[in-house]
């Protein structure tokens, strides 16, 4: 649910589904209790897909991302991804916290058991940690440089990662921009007919700004 909430704004990334075609679903009392509800959101999404069922076992989610051939589609980004959550982000949803709905099952150490099985024993929640401190201090973090130059932070208010982002431009050259009504990679989709107002001034603000970058004298 939560790939949905970054990936859906209440328009869409697409003319599939939306935000508002889940909670009619997970609202639905009709449909059953809670479980049945979002059984019937998987499977919506399945239908989607053209798919009849969905592998949920752990050893084929590994296999999947072991797979290196170019042919996968592991090989679209979720491989590339992952391997960058083992060795410079961290980023994982885990159930560590107290103060959060979702129950005890998925630790931190499950999300480093992922690293090790898919990429190798030393991968673990040390050597993680260390690319971490490694990507904070090359990059600033939040405490970004003011000299930063020629980075745009696109940011929707819909996705839950705008939390981390930079939300204000540092400088001339290294500008915020926050799209109110969008989810996550909103912008990076072609334009459509219906798209928020936001979103197209974010799209031309973004092109601008590369276009200047680009014509800088080295």
């Amino acid at each position: 649910m939560l790939c949905v909430a970054m990936y859906l704004s209440v328009q869409g990334a697409t003319n599939a589904v939306v935000i508002n075609d889940l909670c009619n679903i997970m609202a639905n009392n009709s449909i059953g209790d809670e479980l049945d509800r979002y059984a019937a959101v998987n499977s919506m999404f399945l239908k989607l897909g053209g798919m009849e069922s969905l592998d949920v076992s752990y050893q084929g989610y590994i296999e999947f991302m072991k797979n290196t051939s170019w042919n996968s589609s592991a090989a679209e980004g979720g491989r590339q991804w992952f391997y960058q959550t083992c060795t410079e982000f961290g980023y994982y949803q885990t159930s560590d916290s107290d103060d959060q709905p979702f129950g005890n099952m998925f630790p931190l150490s499950f999300a480093v058991q992922q690293c090790q099985d898919v990429f190798g024993l030393e991968f673990n929640q040390s050597a993680i940690v260390r690319g971490i401190d490694w990507t904070q201090i090359h990059y600033g973090g939040r405490n970004i440089s003011k000299d930063t130059r020629n980075i745009v932070f696109p940011n929707g208010s819909i996705d839950p990662w705008h939390a981390l982002s930079i939300l204000e431009s540092v400088n001339m050259l290294t500008t915020a921009i926050f799209i109110k009504g969008t989810a996550h990679c909103a912008n990076m989709y072609p334009p459509r007919e219906g798209d928020l107002q936001d979103l197209v001034v974010a799209r031309e603000t973004i092109s601008h700004k590369i276009g200047e970058f680009l014509n800088q004298k080295i």
